[in-house]
């Protein structure tokens, strides 16, 4: 319920904000969005050249850095910027854009912003090392240092009074797999944003619990492979992966889901795991749904 109304809360305030925008502000940013959104359309052009396309980002990021610190900016949305994600904040303290490049080797390069909803207008451009840094990393990154990825949904929690954001992106890591991951946002004394944070218990079969400062889901690039919060359950979700043979274990590239599912739940301030999501009988009331037979519909 406190997640619903946060939403919603989320919602108004954007639209208010719009709405606090004065003619010729809301003219300037239309005018801004529209020379962006030109860029903005060659960052994925397959007729152009990987130079022609880095050409393009280069020349986008001062722009688009120099309308963010106008003022009143966090107010208007850049919706028609297609080849950006964005995410709000739930208190909308900030907002993060994220986008990427595709480089010739399959592998792909990360870009973002973070803009705080502050009066002294702070931007944080987000810089993208994870090429420097082990599988799966587990270090307390910064802005300057970051594993980069494509957010596309965030949730805010306290603990011991200090907000933490879980920020749930998805990463091209190369051309034969992907990566799901939860990244976990908080700012420190100085304002400044920090990535990752002990807030992953995991608990293997043995009792032993291990804690991390991200998780991730590695899987082959031709999978579907879900990893969100979801609403109705009050939990995170995520496809249970597994190697298509016991010699491909470890093998995180060739991973597949199986068909069950996996969770979290914020329990004792920490995303405690959940072995398994859903417990269906057949024919009771909370198996799924099954087809209609079509050779035997007699009475």
């Amino acid at each position: 319920m406190k997640l619903l109304f946060s939403i919603l809360l989320t919602s108004i305030s954007l639209l208010s904000w719009s709405q606090n925008l004065n003619a010729k502000e809301l003219a300037k940013f239309e005018a801004a969005e529209q020379v962006l959104r030109k860029e903005v359309s060659y960052f994925k052009m397959d007729s152009l050249s990987f130079e022609e396309r880095v050409k393009h980002i280069h020349d986008f990021i001062p722009r688009f850095v120099a309308i963010l610190k106008d003022k009143n900016s966090f107010a208007y949305p850049f919706d028609s910027l297609n080849s950006i994600m964005k995410v709000y904040a739930p208190d909308s303290s900030f907002r993060i854009f994220t986008w990427q490049l595709k480089e010739p080797l399959g592998t792909h390069k990360y870009y973002g912003a973070l803009q705080m909803n502050s009066e002294s207008l702070k931007l944080f451009p987000l810089f993208d090392y994870s090429d420097t840094m082990d599988v799966h990393p587990q270090d307390i990154l910064s802005f300057d240092n970051w594993y980069g990825a494509i957010y596309y949904q965030c949730l805010q929690n306290q603990v011991g009074g200090k907000n933490y954001y879980t920020l749930f992106g998805f990463d091209e890591a190369d051309f034969v797999s992907n990566r799901k991951l939860m990244e976990f946002l908080s700012f420190d004394e100085e304002g400044k944003p920090v990535f990752g944070a002990p807030l992953v218990s995991i608990t293997d079969s043995n009792e032993v619990t291990t804690i991390k400062n991200r998780f991730f889901v590695e899987y082959i690039d031709k999978a579907s492979v879900r990893l969100n919060f979801d609403k109705e359950q009050n939990k995170v979700i995520y496809d249970h992966v597994v190697a298509p043979s016991q010699a491909q274990e470890g093998a995180w590239f060739t991973y597949i889901p199986d068909g069950t599912y996996e969770g979290f739940e914020w329990l004792n301030s920490k995303w405690t795991w959940v072995e398994k999501i859903f417990h269906y009988s057949i024919g009771l009331p909370d198996s799924p749904p099954m087809p209609k037979p079509i050779l035997d519909n007699r009475d």
